[in-house]
């Protein structure tokens, strides 16, 4: 028998053969992948079902953005279309949500200053209040920036200072931070170059700090990850300052805020030329009482910190790639944005995923209704162990790789990208042997 497969093996249009039956096998799987793959998120684990729906920020891959509510089945009960980018989104009451959002506007659309640049397109960016019921935008306020890429708002986050509203943002292609007040005032700023050396090497567009969230955590303290430097600081904010001298209506008046604001680092190395020890560019740092939970995303784990020292971590890259969200839930479990594996998940605490979500279109972060966030307990005990890192690393960077494909096809088809790839191999197989 194996004497007979080899002979036959042995000539160069069987082999051909082969490779061409082999060919149709992959590319008629991947097509019947990419067809019978579903179009809208869905349960992939539904083991604990949650009792309220889960907003979730979807990002995107290339400009189908959008922010949406499930139920605890899974199933959309509503939808926000109208940005490229979709970053940040929370609820601000029953029918009312917060949106950071990213639009690549093209040249001839753009402000003058960004038309010629040598920049392709320009990005504007906005956080938008909108209603739920009709997707009207009732309070925007906005900026444009030279690029999309590391250019976006990515978060922001309301507060009041005597009953007035505010809003504090990240603007990452200015590295600064700064509040506005609903007249679309900026009352205070603080920028990076306040604090730090930007390398002589950076250009102005360089991707520097790449500040991507804010949380004012009490009065006056507002707490910033500055991702390209590992590193998590407290802007102290003379906040009140702003809201007395309102009357003034003016830069100057920022400008006096801002040279009292003194930060104080939380976590990392407070440098950009340094690489963490804990964090390696993060998303989305959460305080609990006296802990912080953080997406530490490059490392593909979520940890739990408390006076600089890991007292919970859980994922690693056979679990996770690219978090960029967690949140703490009041029944102890940690809602967590799986970003590049294009799902949300929930996990209780013995490490186990009890419900989680595939959202498709790489989802940024995710919020469980009315509010559960970072108001849920610290971790107890011993952390939970991460998968082994070198149990799955193939899939971890099978994952990575499908990931990047989809930057640039549509999803369905990425998903199939190693079917496509290894019939494309067999295609050549098969002309390689027909020319012997």
């Amino acid at each position: 028998m194996i004497s007979t497969l080899t002979a036959w093996l042995s000539r160069s249009d069987n082999r051909a053969n082969l490779f061409a039956l082999l060919a149709v096998v992959l590319f008629a799987t991947a097509g019947v992948g990419a067809f019978t793959a579903p179009d809208e998120p869905h349960l992939t684990e539904d083991e604990e079902r949650p009792a309220n729906n889960t907003l979730i920020a979807l990002q995107g891959y290339d400009d189908e953005g959008r922010a949406i509510e499930v139920n605890p089945a899974g199933e959309i009960v509503w939808e926000y279309d109208r940005a490229h980018d979709v970053f940040d989104v929370e609820a601000l009451g029953p029918n009312r949500v917060q949106i950071a959002v990213a639009d690549e506007i093209s040249d001839e659309e753009c402000p003058a200053q960004f038309r010629d640049d040598g920049h392709e397109n320009c990005v504007r960016n906005s956080l938008r209040i909108v209603e739920k019921d009709t997707n009207e935008t009732t309070w925007e306020y906005s900026w444009f920036d030279a690029k999309l890429h590391a250019h976006e708002l990515h978060d922001a986050d309301h507060y009041t200072v005597n009953g007035k509203d505010r809003w504090v943002l990240v603007d990452m292609g200015n590295d600064r931070v700064f509040a506005v007040n609903r007249d679309k005032e900026i009352v205070w700023k603080w920028n990076a170059t306040d604090r730090y050396e930007r390398p002589d090497e950076m250009g102005p567009e360089g991707d520097w700090t790449h500040a991507n969230d804010v949380d004012r955590v009490e009065n006056g303290v507002f707490r910033v990850s500055i991702r390209n430097f590992d590193t998590i600081v407290d802007l102290h904010v003379n906040d009140s300052a702003g809201e007395q001298n309102d009357s003034n209506r003016g830069e100057r008046n920022a400008n006096r805020v801002s040279d009292s604001i003194r930060v104080e680092p939380v976590v990392g190395p407070d440098s950009f030329s340094e690489r963490g020890d804990i964090l390696h560019e993060q998303h989305n740092p959460d305080t609990l009482g006296d802990t912080l939970l953080v997406a530490d995303s490059e490392n593909d784990r979520v940890l739990e910190i408390e006076d600089g020292e890991i007292v919970w971590e859980y994922g690693g890259s056979a679990v996770f790639d690219w978090p960029r969200d967690a949140d703490r839930q009041q029944n102890g479990h940690t809602l967590v944005t799986d970003s590049y594996n294009d799902r949300v998940v929930e996990v209780n605490e013995n490490g186990e995923i009890v419900w989680a979500v595939e959202t498709g279109s790489l989802p940024y972060e995710a919020d469980r209704l009315p509010g559960e966030g970072s108001d849920g307990p610290t971790a107890s005990g011993e952390g939970i162990p991460s998968e082994t890192e070198d149990a799955l690393v193939v899939r971890e960077r099978g994952s990575w790789a499908i990931s990047m494909v989809k930057y640039v096809a549509p999803e369905r088809l990425a998903e199939q990208a190693f079917f496509v790839l290894f019939g494309l191999l067999a295609l050549v197989g098969t002309g390689i042997e027909r020319r012997r």
